[in-house]
């Protein structure tokens, strides 16, 4: 782990104690993602076809079909649900079963894997329930196991391809949804890609769910715990979006970071009516 990461997340548990088991157990995780070294086989040769598919919304590729090193994730999960289940959890148990799982089914991480990537939340929530874990567990876990490829395979698409301006909701790497937002020292809005963490730019005054620009059906409420942070919501579509104001903040961990210790606004979020 780069002392720059580390740095970050001891700035944002001394800001947010209340996130400081969690972020202690991102902390342990990320060490093991630093020790893999997947292989990334992408094709990227023609750049005259890439940019026909940006002008028409496509993204480079669809999720399903990122070319990703599944061995190297494979390889790793294991070690993350080792890692955890030797911690005083209290799924504990639950972790145990899916390392028992995957000793007597080599291809349910597989799967598991495939479901995730396809966003097949029921099949997810029906092989969590197999090992008494909760779904959002079993997806985070997966995500973490895959972040090594996903973390090469943005660095290469980004070095190969320029994306054009790009004024859709979903990545234009992966075709995923956002996540969380920043508006920079300008004031711009940008939109972080739940899954391979692409950055874009995106109308403030859009929603990038459902592309609503009626300002009167958009807007925005602050939270009073933190300066800084705001929820972007739209009320056609009843979705929101957390953001990070960096004309405001001065120092910002990862927007990945930012995102996971910032439950209280999603808790904020459905306590006004609205859902991600």
């Amino acid at each position: 782990m780069s002392n720059e990461l580390g740095a970050q997340i001891d700035r944002i548990t001394q800001k947010r104690p209340m996130y400081k088991d969690a972020l202690s157990v991102y902390k342990d995780l990320v060490g093991f993602l630093m020790e893999i070294e997947p292989e990334i086989k992408s094709e990227i040769k023609n750049g005259a076809i890439n940019e026909i598919k940006a002008r028409e919304g496509f993204p480079v590729f669809s999720r399903e079909d990122l070319p990703l090193d599944r061995m190297a994730a494979i390889s790793l999960f294991p070690r993350l649900l080792e890692h955890l289940s030797s911690k005083k959890r209290k799924d504990r148990e639950a972790l145990k079963k899916a390392l028992k799982k995957i000793k007597s089914n080599s291809q349910w991480v597989h799967h598991a894997m495939s479901n995730f990537l396809s966003r097949d939340e029921q099949a997810i929530a029906d092989m969590a329930k197999e090992i008494n874990l909760e779904p959002m567990v079993l997806k985070f876990l997966i995500h973490m196991a895959l972040k090594p490829s996903l973390n090469i395979l943005k660095k290469v698409i980004t070095e190969k391809i320029t994306i054009h301006p790009w004024d859709y909701g979903y990545c234009p790497l992966c075709g995923s949804s956002p996540d969380i937002a920043y508006l920079d020292t300008n004031g711009k809005r940008y939109l972080h890609c739940e899954l391979c963490g692409y950055e874009w730019n995106y109308p403030r005054l859009k929603c990038p769910f459902c592309e609503n620009d009626n300002p009167k059906e958009l807007g925005y409420f602050v939270s009073e715990e933190e300066d800084g942070f705001r929820i972007d919501f739209c009320r056609k579509c009843n979705s929101y979006i957390k953001t990070v104001d960096m004309r405001i903040i001065e120092s910002l961990g990862s927007l990945e970071l930012e995102n996971l210790t910032t439950l209280h606004l999603d808790m904020l979020a459905y306590e006004q009516g609205f859902n991600c």
